[in-house]
């Protein structure tokens, strides 16, 4: 009969098992919340600014006018919507292609290059690393709409670089 060593239990050997496992780099971080941190830390510090240089009213009153355009105003209300859609939406493929395993073998995901709006949603436009294409998206554009809460995903491959995939989010679909 053969003896066993007893191991201890390692974490990290078992944990290693489920794939790779990336640091986070805080730089990238930024880069993924950029607008969310301007919003959370350039509006204030901006009109903190703005009551210390005029009346510290005129704050008071330029978030009053704004909430007023926002609600009485069709096409600032549209605007705005379809700003947040586009800032929504990357953070929601991320999240989508984490779950849906599209990533590099080194657990790299797609970078956002820039998100837009369209008529019929947004418009998001995706460089990807070595080992993924547009292959990998049509894969699993239902995982995506869902992750993303649209009707649908439309995927097509960038005219000149194959690399570069342009995603187009259906959030609005447009009666003919």
């Amino acid at each position: 009969m053969r003896w066993r060593r007893h191991r201890r239990w390692n974490a990290d050997d078992f944990f290693g098992r489920f794939g790779p496992r990336r640091r986070v780099n805080p730089l990238v971080v930024a880069w993924r919340w950029r607008y969310e941190l301007v919003l959370a830390l350039g509006l204030p510090i901006g009109l903190l600014e703005l009551g210390g240089a005029t009346h510290p009213v005129a704050p008071v009153c330029l978030l009053l006018t704004a909430a007023l355009a926002y609600v009485g105003w069709p096409a600032a209300h549209r605007f705005l919507v379809d700003r947040a859609w586009c800032l929504l939406v990357p953070h929601r493929l991320r999240v989508g292609m984490a779950e849906c395993g599209v990533a590099s073998w080194s657990g790299r995901l797609p970078a956002v290059l820039r998100s837009s709006r369209h008529p019929s949603g947004v418009r998001v436009v995706l460089w990807c690393p070595a080992g993924i294409d547009v292959h990998a998206f049509h894969a699993t554009r239902s995982e995506l709409a869902a992750a993303c809460w649209a009707a649908d995903v439309l995927i097509e491959r960038h005219p000149l670089r194959t690399n570069v995939v342009v995603l187009l989010v259906v959030t609005r679909l447009i009666s003919w």
